[in-house]
This record gives C-alpha cells, structure tokens and sequence, in this order.
C-alpha cells in the first residue's frame, strides 16, 4: 500500500504528528509512507525510519502571476497523481490540500470533515481545529485509517553528523562536564507569544551567578531581532552562546542541555521528543490545544497573558503575566540549584 500524508503546517505540528505517523506505520509495515510538507521543514523527517520519501511543496508557487501559479498548481496535483496512492491523508483542512487528495486518484480519502470541500474525501473525521489537543486531533485523524496509536511519545531522529557537530561545539565553547547546559528559545512565531526581551534578560543574568550554569540562546528564523537584542546586553560575557543552526542540529545540541526555557514554539516540542526537560512561558488561552504534555513528560508551565496595547500602535503585543523571579524560582526547583 501507498500511503500520502500531508502536513503543510510548521514544526511544532509536524513534530506532533509523529506518533501517528509512526503508528501508521505500524499498522502497515509493507506500506510506503509518503510525506508532503511545506518547503524548508523537509529535516524533521530527514531519518525518520517510518517514512519513506518526502514531497515538498513551497506555498510560493512557481511565477510572478495568477496564470502561471494556476498552471504551477494544476503540474503539483499531476505530481501527486502520477504517485498513484491508496491512501491519502489530510492532517488540516484546506481547500488546496482537499483539492491534492480529491484528484490524487486515491480511493480512501481522509481529513477533517469541517471544511469548504470536505465532499472531496469519502472518510470524513468530526474533528475540529482549536476544539482540543493538537496531539489529540492528529490521532483521531490517523485512526480513521483503522490504525491504533501505539503511545503519544513524539520522535525525531538526527543523525551522527549531527551528533558530532554537537560534540565538536561543547568542546569549541570549553563546555565541561559538570557545567550545567541551559537552552532558551525567547522567539515565537507571534508577538503576543514572546515574553520580553529585558524579561529574558534579567533571568539570564541571574542564572549566570551561578558558575556552573552555561546558556545557549537558539536563534530560529524569524528570532533575529529579538536575539540580537539578547546578544548586545552580553557582549562581554563568555558563558552564553548564540547558536543558529537547522532543526536537526539543534535537536542533538538540546538533547545535552539539562533544560530548555522556551515560549510557545517548535522547538520545546523538540526538547519533549529528545526527552530534554521543558519549562514553557505559554499564552493561557493555548491551554486547551497545546498544553497536552505532562511533568511526567518533564515538560512544565508557566501560563501568561498576552498584552494587546490599546493605548500605542507602536508598542507590539508581548507575553505578559510571568515574572522574572517565578521563572527563575522554577529552574532552582528544576535544577535543584
């Protein structure tokens, strides 16, 4: 069997989906899993053993008008049917996607039945975005396939090479042993998700009194302002790192920190599939959809709020609510500091 699944969202979903993924597999061990993803996010499959190939799609479709991005479309769905799939399976509605599996020649078609197309698919799942867990919605979507969750354990898998960049970096930085490694990621896809930058660094220098204590400070794509305000403040300081790097390169570099303090984003999803111990600043209205991690998972919350100024145009949304003493009481705790 011939198996499509298609996931065009960001890193944190696609790390959520793994459990099904891998289940999938499980329940068809002779089948071909067939991934199709957005353009970029390729690496967090790279050695996944339940995956087969990877079908890239860049939402930037090829030409510079409506005519030659509707030719662009119309050559990516003969792409998909030239595959020839049994199965295909729709992680998200959409009306593009519906549009990939209605013509994709598949004669088992699933997806989430709220959505303009949902005609197109002939196993509707009465799920709905944002109505639960993320990790729980992507289930009930796989096992409409007939398939069993095995566990809701997430996975990525990163190679030796990413192993031995890791190795050589903690010995480049003079990382010893007994110094206690902590990651923080201060970006997020949303300002309203971000706690402030003085926040962030307030608790970096209070963690930085303790002589054992090394940070490393992740840089994601869309981070560079806010770690460049970050890196102006620690100039001259030698025990904090910037490392900004592909995903699976820092999976391996958080899998030797002992925590990582993030917003809301991908990469505490990295840290519980590595089995690295999270301690997340999250929006209390997320709670619902992603707070489906437990401290059995070593994955921990500090919930805040977000703060839309009403009074200055000019002062973005920030995560507020936590404070700086909250956050740093917690990594003692966690640390035994």
């Amino acid at each position: 069997m011939k198996i499509l699944v298609v996931n065009i969202k960001y890193l944190g979903d696609l790390v959520v989906s793994t459990p099904g993924i891998r289940s999938l597999s499980k329940t068809y061990p002779d089948s071909e899993i067939v991934l199709l993803i957005r353009k970029g996010f390729e690496p967090v499959f790279k050695n996944n053993p339940y995956v087969k190939k990877i079908i890239s799609f860049d939402t930037e479709l090829k030409g510079n008008n409506s005519i030659k991005k509707f030719f662009s479309g119309i050559n990516f769905i003969f792409k998909i049917r030239k595959e020839k799939f049994d199965l295909v399976i729709v992680l998200h509605p959409g009306d593009r996607t519906a549009f990939w599996a209605g013509f994709s020649g598949s004669k088992i078609r699933i997806a989430p039945a709220r959505q303009s197309f949902s005609f197109l698919f002939n196993r509707n799942v009465n799920v709905e975005e944002n109505s639960m867990s993320y990790l729980e919605y992507y289930n009930n979507i796989i096992t409409r396939a007939d398939v069993r969750i095995d566990s809701n354990r997430t996975e990525i898998f990163f190679s030796d090479e990413d192993k031995n960049w890791v190795n050589d970096f903690i010995s480049h930085q003079n990382i010893l042993t007994n110094n206690l490694l902590i990651g923080i990621h201060p970006g997020a896809s949303e300002p309203s998700k971000i706690w402030k930058v003085e926040n962030f660094v307030q608790l970096i220098n209070k963690l930085l009194l303790k002589p054992e204590i090394r940070i490393i400070v992740f840089e994601g794509p869309q981070d560079k302002d806010v770690c460049t305000e970050i890196k102006n403040s620690f100039e001259k300081q030698q025990n904090i790192y910037f490392v900004n790097t592909d995903v699976l390169k820092v999976a391996a570099l958080i899998s030797k920190c002992k925590l990582l303090i993030a917003n809301d984003t991908g990469t505490r999803h990295l840290a519980v599939a590595v089995q690295t111990p999270v301690l997340a600043l999250i929006p209390e209205d997320y709670e619902k959809c992603w707070n489906f991690y437990s401290e059995s998972d070593f994955h921990f919350i500090i919930f805040g709020k977000r703060n839309f100024s009403n009074q200055d145009i000019n002062v973005k949304p920030f995560l507020d609510g936590i404070n700086v003493e909250d956050v740093y009481k917690k990594v003692g705790e966690l640390l035994k500091l």
